[in-house]
């Protein structure tokens, strides 16, 4: 799979600002750390984190958006492998 923890963190540094900003903030609130620590020590909890914080409609919101991104990047990959990835510490192996 070529979905890495830099990839992710490429993927946060290009988000809309607005998105970006609610997201962090957010997910500081939710957790008491920003989102970047997830997406860098925890990636295999980065989809629950965006689920509690900003609701199940956006995070499949961010999940459709990097889906996309990462298969304009050259990463050709479905929704369910990212999810995956995003919820299942072992696929971090």
């Amino acid at each position: 799979m070529c979905l890495t923890k830099e990839l992710l963190v490429r993927f946060y540094g290009v988000l809309n600002f607005a998105l970006r900003t609610l997201v962090h903030y957010r997910v500081l609130a939710a957790f008491g750390k920003p989102f970047d620590y997830f997406l860098v020590e925890e990636p295999w909890r980065v989809y629950a984190v965006l689920e509690k914080a900003v609701g199940r409609h956006n995070a499949e919101l961010v999940i459709n958006i990097l889906t996309d991104w990462l298969r304009k990047n050259g990463c050709i990959v479905t929704q369910d492998q990212v999810l995956r990835y995003l919820t299942a510490r072992e696929a971090w192996g």
